[in-house]
């Protein structure tokens, strides 16, 4: 009866593990560089510069706000990226961003995550609020220095 019941258990755990929720073996996309985003938050559209660095499939990076420049890091596989950007001030929060990439564009959805018992609010009454917002990001091209011979 136990060797039945393990077998059911393990069938059903390997059944709910579908192919998204393993790394895809493929290249990461090359989302290394400066990058303008557009995010859609809770007051409005912001625009805000996202610099890359990438080392395998980890991210690491700066998020420059009229704030100030947060932190981030995350992964990217094949061509799915995701990232925490933790903002910090009286009421720190962390947003993730996830997001697919194309060689000149990533588009997705951000979220605040882990805001519950920190004391951060997110809401107009003060309540915490997660709802997922869209952000696109367009590469910005690098300026080669131009020398005339």
């Amino acid at each position: 009866m136990h060797k039945l019941r393990y077998l059911t258990l393990s069938a059903v755990f390997l059944a709910g593990t579908t192919a998204a929720d393993k790394p895809s073996g493929a290249e990461p996309a090359d989302v290394a560089g400066d990058w303008q985003v557009s995010w859609q938050g809770r007051l409005g559209t912001e625009q805000c510069m996202l610099h890359l660095r990438e080392d395998g499939g980890k991210l690491t990076g700066t998020l420059q706000e009229l704030r100030g420049s947060s932190s981030l890091s995350g992964t990217v596989d094949a061509n799915r990226i995701s990232f925490d950007v933790r903002f910090p001030g009286p009421r720190p929060f962390t947003v993730r961003f996830n997001g697919t990439a194309g060689s000149d564009k990533i588009e997705g959805t951000s979220q605040a995550v882990g805001v519950g018992g920190a004391g951060a609010y997110l809401g107009h009454g003060g309540e915490v609020v997660q709802p997922e917002h869209p952000w696109t990001a367009k590469r910005v091209a690098s300026q080669a220095q131009h020398t005339t011979p």
